[in-house]
C-alpha cells in the first residue's frame, strides 16, 4: 500500500476510534515496560548470585593434574596464620642455589590466585615487573615478566616469609632476584600437582629475601641475609653492588 492510499484512508476513519486505538498503544508500550524492568532485575538478581562463584580459570597443561589455578580478589585471600621458618642460607648461596636472574624494574600489575589442589586450597600472588636493567640473565630490558610468589603480595598478610613483598606496590620500583620455572619444579598436595612453570615463567623461592625494594620508609629488604648490603641506603646502592658482582 502506497502513502497516498494510506493516507487518504485514514482520512476516512472516524477521529473516535482514532483516540481510542492511541489508548490501546500506550496501555500496551506500559505493558512491556514494566515486563522489561522486571526481567531486567530479574537478571540483575540472577548474576549477584553466580557472580561470587565465578572464577577465571589459568590454563594448565597436561604435565600438571587434578587441580585448578584461578584468579581471585584479594579480599578472598585466606591464609590464615603462617609460622613458616626460612631455610637458612648464606649470602653466596641466595645468589647460587637457585641461580636466580637479576634486574632492576617497575611493579606493574599483582594478581592474586587460588590453587586448588583435589580440593585443598593454597594461595599465591602473581607479580608484573617492567624489567628497566639486567646485572644478571637473559632478559630484555624493557620487557615484562610474571613473578609467582607467596599470598599477599601488596598487602597486609600474616605469614613470617612474607614481611617484604607485602611491602610491594603497583609503580614501586625494587631490584628483584627471582628464579626461573623449568619443567622440573613441581608442587604436589593432596594427590594433585602443579607445573609451576603453567602459572608463571619466574618464581620468588620466599616472600623476604629476593628483593629490595624503594619504599616511602626508605629501602627495604632482609638485611639479616646480606651482611655485605647491610649499610645499604638506597636502590642505586643494592645497584652498585650486583653490578660489581655480577660484572
Amino acid at each position: 500500500m502506497n502513502g497516498d492510499r494510506l493516507t487518504r484512508l485514514m482520512g476516512d476513519v472516524d477521529d473516535r476510534f482514532v483516540e481510542e486505538s492511541m489508548v490501546v498503544e500506550v496501555k500496551k508500550r506500559k505493558r512491556w515496560r514494566w515486563m522489561g524492568g522486571l526481567i531486567a532485575a530479574a537478571a540483575v538478581t540472577l548474576f549477584a548470585v553466580t557472580w561470587d562463584g565465578f572464577k577465571e580459570l589459568i590454563p594448565l597443561s597436561d604435565s600438571s593434574s587434578n587441580m585448578s589455578v584461578a584468579y581471585i580478589d584479594e579480599a578472598d585471600i585466606d591464609v590464615g596464620i603462617s609460622s613458616a621458618n626460612l631455610v637458612e642460607m648464606s649470602e653466596d648461596e641466595l645468589f647460587t642455589k637457585w641461580d636466580p636472574v637479576v634486574v632492576r624494574g617497575v611493579v606493574k600489575q599483582i594478581d592474586h590466585i587460588e590453587l586448588d589442589f583435589n580440593g585443598q586450597e593454597e594461595y599465591q600472588s602473581i607479580v608484573t615487573i617492567g624489567v628497566t636493567d639486567v646485572y644478571r640473565g637473559v632478559i630484555e630490558p624493557g620487557s615484562d615478566i610474571q613473578v609467582l610468589t607467596v599470598a599477599g603480595a601488596g598487602s597486609e598478610v600474616l605469614q613470617s616469609d612474607a614481611s617484604v613483598v607485602s611491602e610491594l606496590r603497583i609503580g614501586m620500583e625494587g631490584i628483584f632476584m627471582p628464579r626461573r620455572h623449568d619443567a622440573s619444579l613441581v608442587w604436589s598436595q593432596n594427590g594433585a600437582s602443579l607445573h609451576l612453570i603453567d602459572v608463571s615463567d619466574y618464581g620468588f623461592p620466599d616472600g623476604e629475601r629476593y628483593m629490595f625494594l624503594e619504599t616511602d620508609k626508605g629501602l627495604v629488604f632482609s638485611r639479616d641475609a646480606y651482611p655485605s648490603l647491610r649499610d645499604a641506603e638506597t636502590l642505586d646502592d643494592v645497584e652498585a653492588f650486583m653490578m660489581d658482582r655480577f660484572r
